[in-house]
């Protein structure tokens, strides 16, 4: 029977039969997978119900209008009629909504809000538009997620999701018979679909519905053995006991019993306490093993039901032992989930701070209107006016307007209450332009130096501007341009620059950790400053209110400003590239709106440098403290 074989397949039908397991998150599923496990759950719910179930797909697009509903054009006798929205199932006793989410981590804001507040409610309120409404939630969510990205998916949104799954499943075939298999034309033609349900499941399902088993003392206190190590979120430990009842249900058994436990941690990847200490025990064992404690007399012995066989000699990736009467009896094992069914429990946060929040605007500017539309709102002036849905708010009550106002050439008549603009997404109104020398950061703590300006980059939710000086480059052509005895390319002539959205971008990450080359473009790295910022406050209608200017230098700056453009140097240099660079300097320092800061490295050679080009920047001068500094302390 596939229900007792398949365990990916026994999970969701006990999320089909119980309606608290009907939150699905299944990680590192392809997409094929995906799909089909949807369309093998609707089946199911269609038997459960006896309705149609309503499929609905969220991606990075949807907006507040997509997901609760907005007026929109009606039939002749109906003007303006009210459109549901992609999450309202159950309201207006519309059908069973099966909501699929191909990646978890490319969720639009409004989507992942709105999974927080519909999953596992037994209520929901809508006002909006007018709109006064209360259900009760009619879906079903079933997710997918890379177990290496879930630190990038807000905790509050993954602690919703009740049953955890893996789409991982053991291959006996290559990579290349299944390149061969994709490349098939037969099989293109045949989209894959999966098996209709048969009789005896369709039979199994439906007495299931009406199976209602309680539970023991000893199932309840194996639940409990499964969670107490760690501290858990509660709906961990009421997820394990829902999804204990569910396979109850399906066995149509009068009790949920140990095995039925052990059945539902195993199909979710949960592991007994014994196995879990066995594995976070990390102490290596001691030369000379002591003599053991003779027992006390008034110890008292755990009953046998709550014991776990020694597992001291099973592998972290072994299937864990259930103790059984009968072992022969156990279901055989198919590897369909992770090791740990909470990852982010121990993954890297990648996400932003409050990453469910809109950031705090600190700056407002009344005449852009940037970001992308996220929805509509009462507009408070003339500005970004939303027309389409200010001709629909006006059309609601030009029947009423015409018989009271004289209007004999039958024009739309608007009114202040009409006016609708534009919500938009908030963008990036800070910055962060960071320009770095590395060819003087050898000496010094240049890390703790800046840390502060990175906390406060991540913080404000911040764009990033990082200038390359002195990179060191791996690309060199067949001629070589010499400055004295050292071979320079023409890339490390020049600076670099990388923009990103926020700190969090792997590529700045990966560019302040880049090594130190052979010159020092200076010159051409604050000219890439003067530009970005020029760019970023001037151009147009600002977005930019404010930008933080760090520079990192010693004031060396051996490559003058013109050789950095032609890509090739000439001898001998002198002061030239110095000049150039304070120069520079000093047209930054008349830019408005730019707060700039020099991170000073201590050079032991030239140490008026850094003075000099922190006068020409305007710039507030801090040390960084040198490495023997750090030693000493």
């Amino acid at each position: 029977m596939v229900l007792t074989t398949d365990p990916f397949t026994r999970a969701l039908a006990c999320a089909a039969i119980s309606p608290g397991l009907r939150s699905i998150l299944v990680f590192d599923a392809a997409p094929e997978t995906l799909r089909l496990a949807t369309q093998t759950t609707a089946q199911m719910l269609e038997v459960v119900t006896g309705h149609q179930v309503v499929p609905v797909t969220l991606g990075t697009f949807e907006a507040e209008d997509d997901l609760w509903g907005s007026w929109g054009l009606g039939s002749e006798l109906e003007l303006l009629q009210w459109k549901l929205g992609l999450l309202t199932g159950g309201q207006k006793k519309s059908p069973l909504r099966l909501v699929m989410i191909p990646d978890l981590t490319k969720l639009s804001l409004a989507a992942a809000r709105a999974c927080v507040v519909l999953m596992g409610a037994d209520v929901a309120h809508l006002e909006r538009h007018g709109q006064h409404e209360q259900w009760q939630p009619n879906l079903c969510w079933l997710a997918g997620c890379a177990s290496d990205e879930v630190g990038m998916v807000s905790p509050h949104l993954l602690d919703r999701f009740a049953l955890r799954l893996s789409g991982l499943v053991n291959k006996n075939t290559t990579r290349e018979a299944e390149i061969r298999e994709l490349l098939d034309e037969r099989k293109l033609e045949n989209e894959t679909t999966p098996e209709p349900l048969s009789k005896e499941i369709y039979q199994i399902l439906q007495t299931a519905v009406q199976q209602y088993p309680k539970i023991t003392d000893e199932a309840l206190a194996r639940i409990f053995n499964y969670t107490a190590s760690q501290v858990y979120w509660h709906r961990r430990e009421i997820t394990l006991a829902r999804l204990s009842l569910a396979i109850a249900r399906l066995d149509g058994a009068a009790e949920i019993t140990v095995e039925h436990v052990n059945t539902a941690a195993r199909i979710i990847g949960l592991r007994p306490i014994a196995q879990q200490i066995d594995e976070l025990s990390k102490v290596p064992a001691p030369p000379v093993t002591p003599l053991p404690e003779p027992p006390k007399p008034d110890e008292v012995k755990p009953p046998p039901l709550y014991s776990l066989p020694d597992q001291s000699n099973v592998s972290a990736s072994s299937e864990p032992i259930y103790e059984s009467d009968t072992p022969q009896q156990l279901e055989p094992t198919i590897v369909y989930h992770p090791v740990n069914p909470y990852p982010e429990d121990k993954a890297p946060i990648e996400r932003e701070a409050a990453s469910l929040r809109l950031p705090i605007r600190r700056f407002r500017s009344k005449t852009s209107a940037y970001g992308s539309i996220i929805g509509v709102e009462k507009a408070k002036n003339l500005q970004d006016l939303a027309l389409v849905r200010t001709l629909l708010e006006a059309a609601k009550f030009q029947a009423f307007r015409q018989q009271s106002t004289a209007n004999a050439q039958r024009r739309l008549a608007l009114r202040v209450t009409d006016f609708h603009s534009y919500r938009r997404a908030p963008v990036a109104e800070q910055m962060l332009t960071l320009v770095m020398d590395y060819t003087c950061l050898r000496e010094c703590n240049w890390r703790q130096g800046l840390l502060p300006y990175l906390s406060w980059a991540y913080v404000e939710r911040a764009s990033i501007c990082l200038i390359q000086v002195g990179v060191a480059k791996n690309i060199y052509d067949s001629r070589k341009y010499v400055a004295g005895k050292t071979k320079v390319s023409p890339e490390e002539l020049r600076a670099e620059r990388i923009l990103a959205r926020n700190i969090l971008v792997p590529r700045i990450a990966a560019g302040i950790e880049a090594e130190s080359g052979k010159a020092t473009p200076l010159a051409h790295g604050l000219d890439l400053a003067l530009q970005t910022l020029r760019h970023a406050l001037q151009h147009g209608r600002s977005k930019v209110q404010q930008a933080l200017l760090v520079v990192i230098s010693d004031g060396r700056g051996n490559v003058p400003l013109e050789a950095s453009r032609a890509g090739k140097i000439k001898l001998p240099v002198g002061s030239e590239g110095v000049k150039n660079a304070l120069q520079i300097a000093e047209r930054i320092r008349d830019l408005k709106g730019v707060k700039t800061v020099l991170l000073n490295p201590q050079p032991k050679e030239y140490t008026e440098l850094p003075l000099e080009l922190a006068n020409a920047l305007g710039a507030a001068m801090v040390a960084i403290p040198l490495f023997e500094a750090v030693e000493v302390e």
